[in-house]
C-alpha cells in the first residue's frame, strides 16, 4: 500500500480524480493535507505528494512543493501549462501532469515518482547459490558459515564467480589474478583451484569445474555438475 499526501484537493473536479484513482489502483491510499501540515505527519508512512495546482497561484504552488520537499517526498503536480514556472526552482523531485489529464497518466506519474525515490541497495556482493562473496569485506561464506581463504584464493574465486560458465585457461588466470605473464609452469593455478575446491565444494555444491585440456570455469547456475573425471577412469591425472 502506497500512501499519497493530497494538497489542494477541494473542488469537485479534483475529488472526482481521487475517486477514479482509487478505483484504478486500489494499492494507493490518499490522505488530505494542507500546507500547514506538521512535517512529522508527512514523514509518517507517506511515499509521495500529489498537488492540485489549479487556482493555487505561483507562490502558493511553490509553497506546497517546498512543504513536500522539506519532508523528503517526491511530488506529482497536476497543473495548467502556464503554471510551469512555479516549480522550475523546486527542491523536490517533481513529475508534472498538464491538464487535462487522465487518471491513468496520474497513476503512472505517481508510480514513477515513488520508484525514483525508493532506497537502493548498495551491497557489493556476488551470490552464487549457497556461496556469498562480500567484495567490500573480502569475506566468503558458504551456507552462512565463513570460509577462510588466502588472498589469492579469494581473488581467484571472485574472478571465476564473476564470470559463471566462462572457461579460462591457466595462462589467462595467471595474467588476470596474479597480474603478470608467467613463463614457467602453470601448476600454481592448479594448486589454488585444488585448495579452493577443498574449502567450498561438498556433496551438494561443485562450484569450480575443469574443462579438460583447457582450464577452469565456475559452474553456471542452470548447469548440472559435471561427472568427475577421476571417478570415470582408472587413470587419475595429476592436477
Amino acid at each position: 500500500m502506497n500512501s499519497i499526501a493530497l494538497f489542494g484537493f477541494a473542488n469537485p473536479e479534483s475529488l472526482r480524480l481521487v475517486t477514479s484513482l482509487s478505483v484504478l489502483d486500489p494499492s494507493l491510499r490518499f490522505i488530505n493535507f494542507t500546507s500547514e501540515t506538521n512535517k512529522d505527519k508527512l514523514d509518517s508512512g507517506v511515499q509521495c505528494a500529489l498537488i492540485w495546482a489549479a487556482g493555487a497561484g505561483l507562490s502558493g504552488l511553490s509553497g506546497l512543493v517546498n512543504t513536500a520537499a522539506d519532508a523528503g517526498l517526491p511530488v506529482v503536480v497536476i497543473m495548467p501549462l502556464l503554471s510551469l514556472d512555479g516549480i522550475t526552482t523546486s527542491r523536490a523531485q517533481t513529475e508534472v501532469c498538464f491538464q487535462p489529464c487522465t487518471p491513468e497518466e496520474v497513476s503512472l506519474r505517481l508510480r514513477l515518482a515513488i520508484l525514483k525515490n525508493a532506497p537502493r541497495e548498495t551491497s557489493n556482493t556476488i551470490t552464487r547459490g549457497d556461496l556469498v562473496i562480500d567484495c567490500d569485506r573480502y569475506e566468503v561464506t558458504l551456507k552462512g558459515l565463513k570460509v577462510d581463504l588466502t588472498y589469492k584464493e579469494y581473488e581467484l574465486l571472485k574472478y571465476l564467480a564473476s564470470n559463471p560458465g566462462r572457461v579460462f585457461t591457466r595462462e589467462s588466470l595467471l595474467r588476470s589474478v596474479w597480474e603478470y605473464d608467467y613463463f614457467g609452469g602453470t601448476r600454481t593455478v592448479d594448486v589454488h583451484v585444488r585448495r579452493l575446491r577443498s574449502k567450498i565444494n561438498d556433496v551438494s555444491n561443485h562450484f569450480i569445474e575443469t574443462q579438460w585440456n583447457v582450464g577452469y570455469r565456475f559452474r553456471a547456475a542452470d548447469k548440472s555438475p559435471e561427472p568427475s573425471r577421476e571417478n570415470s577412469s582408472k587413470f587419475n591425472p595429476t592436477i
